[in-house]
């Protein structure tokens, strides 16, 4: 019977064994049962597990059932996590019966050591398969199978566990009985996990919970399946292969990427935080203190943090692995062949003494160690990047609320507020990728000290010793480096804002030869900055040198040391084991210095949104309710929640969102409580709003009323006019009424608007701003503004704003973009679409500031009948006009005065008549001035008017022809989108494939060719010096392994030469780092200096079809990343590659076969890099390209909040900001998806590489004993280096190309095609006569253009008055300009006082002549350096201009007087007061030659009445050239010229010409008449 037994179980248990083995307890047969029966159910399951599946997708009626996303079911990811463990544990099992197999010496093979292992690792796979279709087929019903699996799983392994004991044949130390428990345990949950899904969907006991993330299935285009994928999926990112897929057979673009899921919305992100910030605000208010914005960080992504602290300490764990492992093979290596005592079953300690088994465990741990990183860069990136975005709307938010005086006061200016948005709030981002260092570190450095004790002994305190002489240093080098960052932060704003000053003015800065000069300010700051930047950088490079001359240091201290401490010498298991420890320690010292910098600056960048946070706002801030716009179209989840949060969200309406100081502003709203409801309740009377005893300021830190004891009613649906001087409060009333003043005392009421069934988007304020604001979009968007289009009425409000002929000129009419705050248009014409915004928008009341001003009196005229008396009145809305034209005051019903900031006179034209004789006179007098001034050809409108639509036509010609030259250039360095139909402002360029070898090779020209040769140099030099230093330290431990050596021979052999080696590398790493400073700090300095100087030389049609931001974005981000960003890139590049590289060496040297076994691996990372890298090429570009018009719309926004406010549109740009920033961010996050691909394909190869070497060297060391255990201990501690840094030389590949593109898009601004700017001096004295000859003059904008004078000859007298006037076309703006050169002529001269100005120097020729230009412009800084820039002045000279300006008293009012401060973009002085300025300007210049181009236009008639007579005493002896605005501006001139067509038709004396009837200037003048 025994006989039979046995030979039944031979072929799974050998006979011999059962006869030899098998006591009379059957203790082996009762193992072999069990092992069978596992073996019987694990192949039964995957049978019956195949079938099932093949019956449910092929015979099945439901099998075509296909789903776009997966709904995991709940215990889903646990599944996975428990799957494989159970693989882990099928392996080990499998390794625990081979060596079983091997400790008892049997004869022939067992199978019962290998089947079920192998079977169990079968099953496994299936179960998970079976799994996940059963999941994404929606079938619970085949849960049975896995539920019955897990159970009879469970029944086996307590057999075996029962047997273990009850046969008393292994003990507690038995490898097999730890990996059963585990196996038991892991069954015990997967079933807990069947019961669950089991009664949940096959049986429906319970009722499963509603998730509301489920929902977003359904959105067709959210193609970022993260949360919608299997949990393998999702580890290891295999739900980005469509991406790569696309990406590498085309370009990709930014459609190509759909929506984001809820989780990385905006939307989602901002309504989660300012929950919870609400909340806080709240709480710290009860109790006296002021909100913490960390508290709101932790509170609302605590659980993201966690789950990244989690895989954080994972890849800690896994590190500490590797030398582990290295230290067991390389020791198993030294005593293989040695007899060693075995158990029946091998223990735990016996399994793990194994080398092969340590390089399985190796490779496993090498992968885990990948997977857990990526996941903690990834969930890393995606915290700071919720965070970054929540701070990003929240700034929103707060600017949409901001006071207006807060930017226009300086207390805040648009810059500072813009570096919210991006450089704080990046601060946070930045930290939240390493914020996991702050426990991370000190772990890590705890945890290697203790296992480098074990090693080495006490030689571990030299190390640390060597680590603690470094700390303070490198800590003092952060210190300083966070110093430098400041004041390069500090440098750069201050360059930066004069970069955008002198942009913003490049005009005016040609105009009066003005570049240079501010180039050179520009210089000197920049070298400031530089100065910075090289000590930044400096202490970059330190910390670098001490991370890498620190292990060597401590190799160097541990390894002399060790044999004097321990009396021993050293072996390769601890020299190898040891080194890769010390290893570890690189990563803290790294990044010590580089935390600490970040978590000074994220917390300087809390403290300054804080601060921000509690600035004042506009009292009407409290009407916009953001949650309107989020609880749209919501039904579920939000909706409840703003329910439950809209009662504490206003509980506080009348406050800011953060109060300064806790200061309760209750007590100055309480005068205004109407305003809440006041666009909507009304008052019962006939006004439109009403203002009772208003004291009004700027600022709510003033006491100081700027308008005084207002009174005010305004009639519904009539027209009110505000008159008054130059300062006098006109725009001050305007402001007061939209709520942007702080009120003192009194109120302001509206009224209801008239219409009960007025709906309710129809009330409110419209609003024309004295300075057009206008978006970047097209010119009907501008115009609509959010109301429907209506064909029918949007006609007639462009006619009526005369604007029909500005539309036909543009190449896509009214769908033509406008371009950049209107560049593209004239004053006049950004105006009037400004007034056509008012007209077509809804609301019942128009306040319109000095529209007219802008615009010539026949347009002007023409805008005030058919615009504001027709369509405007005619529709009984109510208007406000701010003006200086006094000739309409008989047409407004209600006409109010005022003076020094009060209403001194308000009532109706006869009212005016009997009580102000002296304003009726001064009224008669406008009305016969403006009659004189028309100077018209009755159709086309006013000469400026037509003048303008000539230079837009040449600015569409030149839009067009610079793209199709820009676009001429794609194939070598750009590739420029093509220019679609209306589309004036040029697409930013994307570059597209690799960055060329000529952006390359400019770079490395600009670092100098001996700092390009340096530093690789060096680096390849210091590798060399490492790998022999490596090589003379395995040969040092092998001799300890030479028992016929003592301690003191083998040191005094190799103790000197590892010494000279070690200094050698510090020697090359010094060489190396100080190469790499002053090579990229000399680039970063040469090709920002050939950018700027080309730029500001640049022809004015540059910036005309250039947004200003997009030349910024130059001077700014690329320049950034071009100063600090490169050298850390470039630095780490070479460093992955050297590595690499060397690792191929010495493994090469010490396996020869390794190359034939690296090839294929080499091929597999190639393939991987160009695959990877094509598509992250355009990820990070698409990246780069979308952040721009998220800064871009906030400095729209800015520019523009006033109108905004007024017009009620805030959801609307809050709503366009969400979209832009979720567009940004789906770059962003497909890329750090795409690199966390990257890395776990790495990582596989890299794990095998491992493996490979590991299994290599082990054989060859044991098997068959042709390589020293040293050896392998080398090759082993190389081959763990690389397996992590081939990740980073793909990524540092692609991020240095990427870094490339700024340095080729500044390059390109480096060669933009520049004026002519050399020549000869003219005398010191010229102009001294101001006689000028022009002869035979023709000239044209671009060689491609036609001309736009044509053979004008005219000579002018010296001290001559000239005044120029012309018809369509004419080409009056054109002479002027070309009398700057700002356009060339390419036919006859130009001779002043008998100089060629084409042959003299540009910059000359523009500082000897002045001009007084239409636009004023004044530059942040003192009313001094406004008016001197050169500090060549006397302050009785400046005085004296300012008298001459009627300036004097204004600027005497100051404390400061002429060092008054003069804000940004001069926003504290009125536009009236600019233009005064600029005329104090000229003055000071008392040029021989005087230009003034509609010098007046923004000015009172009165006022300029007055500087008339002030200008003909001033220059009296001078030549002045002036354009007519008013006839009052040429009428006393010596001589008049009319243009048309380009020609000098006439040049006569203004009597002369008006004698004779026949002349075009009598006809102009008598067809307005």
């Amino acid at each position: 019977m025994a006989t039979e037994d046995e030979n039944r179980w031979s072929w799974f248990c050998h006979e011999t064994n059962i006869s030899s083995e098998a006591g009379d307890d059957g203790a082996y047969m009762t193992e072999c049962t069990v092992n069978f029966a596992a073996f019987l159910l694990h192949l039964l399951f995957v049978i019956i597990a195949c079938l099932v599946l093949i019956w449910r997708r092929w015979c099945c009626v439901f099998r075509d059932v296909t789903l776009p996303y997966l709904i995991k079911w709940p215990g889903h990811n646990t599944r996975w996590i428990l799957s494989f463990l159970l693989v882990v544990l099928a392996i080990a099992s499998l390794g625990e019966g081979i060596l079983t197999e091997m400790a008892r010496k049997e004869p022939s093979p067992q199978l019962q050591f290998y089947l079920p292992a192998c079977l169990l690792l079968i099953a496994t796979i299936v179960s998970v398969l079976y799994y996940q279709l059963t999941e994404n087929w929606k079938s619970p019903g085949l849960l049975w199978l896995l539920l019955a699996y897990w159970f009879f799983c469970i029944i086996i392994n307590i057999m075996r566990i029962t047997h273990l004991f009850q046969e008393n044949v292994a003990g507690i130390d038995a490898a097999i009985l730890w990996i059963t428990v585990l196996l038991l345990v892991s069954y015990v949950l997967l079933l807990v996990l069947e019961l669950n899904l089991v009664t949940l969907k096959v049986c429906r006991i319970r009722e499963e919970q509603y998730d509301a993330s489920s929902s977003e299935s359904n959105n067709d285009d959210m193609w970022y399946t993260e949360y919608y994928v299997s949990f393998l999926y999702y580890i290891t990112f295999w739900w980005m292969n469509w991406v790569f897929k696309l990406g590498f057979q085309r370009p990709l673009e930014i459609k190509d990427l759909g929506s984001l899921p809820k989780n990385h919305r905006a939307e989602h992100l901002y309504e989660i935080f300012k929950v919870d910030f609400q909340k806080e605000l709240e709480y710290q208010t009860s109790i006296g203190k002021s909100p913490s914005v960390w508290k709101v960080f932790l509170r609302v992504f605590k659980g993201e943090i966690f789950w990244a602290g989690i895989t954080r300490l994972i890849y800690d764990i896994m590190c500490l692995v590797g030398p582990l492992a290295l230290n067991g093979i390389v020791a198993y290596a030294i005593a293989y062949g040695e007899e060693i005592e075995t158990h029946y079953y091998i223990t735990v300690k016996e399994f793990f003494l194994n080398g092969y088994i340590l390089v399985g465990v190796m490779f496993l741990a090498n992968i885990l160690q990948f997977f857990s990183w990526q996941q903690n860069l990834y969930l890393s990136n995606v915290i700071g990047l919720h965070i970054r975005t929540s701070l990003q709307t929240m700034v929103y938010d707060k600017a949409l609320r901001l006071s207006s005086y807060t930017i226009s006061g300086g207390s805040m200016t648009v810059g500072q507020i813009t570096n919210h948005m991006s450089t704080d709030a990046f601060n946070l981002f930045f930290f939240c990728q390493r914020m996991h260092y702050l426990w991370a570190v000190p772990l890590r450095l705890i945890t290697v000290t203790a296992m480098l004790y074990l090693q080495v002994d006490l030689a571990t305190f030299l190390a640390l010793g060597t680590i603690l002489i470094f700390v303070p240093v490198q800590l003092i080098t952060a210190q300083i480096q966070t110093k430098k960052q400041k004041l390069v932060m500090k440098n750069s704003d201050e360059r930066l804002k004069q970069s955008n000053e002198m942009l913003l003015g490049i005009k005016l800065l040609k105009m009066y030869g003005w570049e240079e000069m501010f180039c050179k300010a520009i210089e000197a700051v920049r070298n400031l900055e530089m100065s910075s930047i090289f000590s930044y950088n400096g202490c970059y490079s330190i910390n670098l040198f001490i991370v890498q001359c620190t292990p060597i240091l401590m190799n160097l201290t541990v390894y002399i040391s060790y044999p004097y401490f321990t009396g021993k010498p050293l072996e390769p298991n601890t020299t190898f084991a040891a080194q890769s420890l010390m290893n570890l320690l690189l990563e803290p010292m790294f990044f010590v210095p580089m935390i600490t910098s970040l978590l000074v600056n994220a917390f300087i960048g809390v403290r300054r949104f804080e601060a921000f946070f509690a600035a004042p706002e506009t009292e009407r801030s409290h009407e916009i309710q953001w949650m309107e716009y989020f609880s749209k179209d919501k039904k579920k989840p939000t909706d409840r929640l703003h329910q439950k949060k809209r009662q504490n969200y206003y509980a506080n309406e009348k406050t800011p969102i953060l109060h300064a100081n806790g200061t309760d502003y209750e007590s100055v709203l309480s005068q205004t409580d109407q305003e809440a409801t006041r666009l909507t309740r009304g008052l019962k009377c006939t006004n439109a709003l009403k203002i009772v005893n208003g004291d009004f300021t700027w600022g709510s830190d003033s006491s100081a009323p700027i308008l005084k004891d207002i009174n005010l009613e305004i009639p519904y649906g009539e027209l009110t006019m505000v008159i008054g001087g130059v300062g006098s409060g006109k725009s001050s009333l305007l402001s007061a009424i939209l709520g942007e003043m702080t009120t003192l005392k009194g109120s302001i009421t509206f009224g209801k608007g008239g219409n009960e069934t007025e709906s309710p988007s129809s009330s409110g304020v419209a609003y024309g701003a004295q300075k057009a604001w206008l978006m970047n979009a097209t010119l009907r968007d501008n115009v609509l503004f959010g109301v429907p289009y209506n064909q029918s009425r949007y006609r007639k409000v462009i006619d009526a704003c005369a604007l029909k002929p500005d539309i036909d000129i543009l190449p896509g009419g009214d769908m033509t973009e406008i371009g950049e705050k209107g560049i593209n248009l004239s004053g006049g014409q950004k105006q009037r679409v400004s007034v056509a915004r008012t007209m077509y928008s809804n609301k019942p009341i128009v306040l319109l500031d000095d529209p007219l001003s802008a615009l010539d009196v026949n347009v002007g005229g023409h805008l005030f009948r058919d615009g504001i008396m027709g369509r405007l009145r005619k529709a009984n809305r109510t208007v406000v006009l701010v003006s200086h034209q006094l000739q309409y005051l008989q047409q407004a019903e209600k006409i109010v005065v005022m003076e020094e900031g009060q209403i001194t006179f308000q009532g109706n034209f006869d009212d005016m008549v009997r009580s102000d004789p002296g304003l009726h006179q001064r009224w008669q007098q406008d009305v016969i001035a403006a009659t004189d001034s028309e100077l018209s050809d009755g159709v086309s409108g006013d000469e400026s008017t037509v003048e303008e639509r000539h230079i837009l036509r040449r600015r569409v010609s030149e839009s067009l022809l610079k793209s199709q030259s820009e676009h001429s250039m794609s194939k070598s360095t750009l590739a420029m989108e093509e220019s679609s139909k209306g589309k004036l402002i040029q697409t930013e360029e994307l570059a597209r494939g690799s960055v060329s070898a000529k952006t390359y090779w400019y770079y490395a020209r600009n670092m100098g060719m001996f700092w390009a040769i340096s530093f690789p140099f060096a680096r390849v030099v210091l590798e060399s010096f490492t790998m022999t230093r490596n090589f003379w330290l395995a040969d040092w431990s092998e001799a300890g392994l030479n028992p016929n050596t003592t301690v003191g021979d083998i040191s005094q052999e190799f103790v000197g030469p590892y010494i000279g080696f070690a200094c050698a590398c510090l020697v090359m790493s010094i060489f190396f780092n100080t190469s790499m400073l002053f090579s990229t700090w000399n680039a970063a300095k040469d090709v920002y200096l050939r950018m700027l100087r080309n730029i500001v030389k640049a022809p004015n049609r540059f910036f005309d079809t250039t947004p200003i931001g997009r030349i910024l974005n130059r001077f700014s981000s690329d320049t950034q990343i071009i100063d600090t960003k490169i050298i850390f890139t470039l630095g780490m590049l070479f460093n992955f590659i050297s590595t690499f590289v060397f690792a191929i060496i010495v493994n090469s040297i010490i396996t020869p076969i390794f190359i034939a076994e690296i090839i294929p691996i080499i091929a597999i990372y190639v393939v991987l890099a160009v695959y990877f890298i094509r598509s992250s090429r355009e990820l990070q570009r698409l990246d780069s390209v979308t952040r721009s018009p998220v800064f871009a719309h906030f400095s729209e926004t800015l520019g523009g909040l006033t109108t905004l406010r007024a017009y009620s549109e805030q959801k609307k740009f809050f709503g366009t900001l969400l979209k832009r920033i979720d567009t940004n961010n789906t770059a962003f996050l497909y890329l750090q998806a795409g690199y966390g691909w990257l890395g776990l394909q790495m990582s596989i190869c890299g794990g095998i590489v491992v493996l490979v070497v590991g299994l290599t060297t082990l054989l060859q060391a044991t098997v068959f004993g042709s390589l020293d255990s040293s050896s392998v201990g080398l090759a082993l501690s190389y081959v763990l280096m690389v397996s992590i840094q081939l990740f980073n030389l793909v990524r540092s590949a692609a991020d240095t190309e990427m870094q490339m593109n700024p340095v080729e898009r500044v390059q390109y601004y480096a060669g933009v095609p520049t004026e002519h700017y050399g020549g000869k001096e003219p005398p010191s004295d010229w102009p001294s006569r101001g006689a000028i000859q022009i002869e035979h003059v023709s000239v044209r904008y671009d060689e491609s253009l036609p001309p736009v004078l044509q053979d004008v000859t005219v000579y002018v007298q010296p001290g001559e008055k000239v005044g120029i006037c012309g018809r369509t076309g004419s080409g009056k703006s054109s002479l002027t300009l070309s009398l700057l050169r700002i356009i060339e002529t390419f036919k006859g001269k130009i001779i002043i006082d008998g100089e060629n100005i084409a042959l003299m120097p540009l910059t000359t020729l523009r500082q000897r002549l002045s001009i007084i230009p239409q636009d004023p412009i004044l530059f942040t800084g003192t009313i001094r350096t406004n008016l001197d820039p050169n500090s060549s002045k006397s302050d009785k000279e400046l005085w004296n201009a300012l008298e001459i300006a009627q300036l004097k008293p204004i600027v005497s009012e100051f404390d400061l007087g002429l060092d008054t401060p003069v804000s940004e973009g001069g926003e504290n002085f009125s536009v009236g007061q600019r233009q005064l300025f600029c005329l104090a300007r000229a003055f000071l210049r008392n040029s021989r030659v005087l230009i003034m181009d509609e010098a007046t236009a923004s000015i009172d008639y009165n006022t300029e009445k007055l500087l008339q007579e002030v200008v003909g005493s001033a220059f009296e002896d001078k030549t002045v050239l002036t354009i007519a605005h008013r006839v009052s501006t040429i009428r006393e001139s010596d001589t008049i010229w009319v243009l048309s067509n380009g020609e000098l038709i006439e040049c006569d004396s203004p009597g002369n010409l008006l004698a004779r009837e026949s002349s075009e200037f009598y006809s102009m003048v008598q067809a307005n008449k």
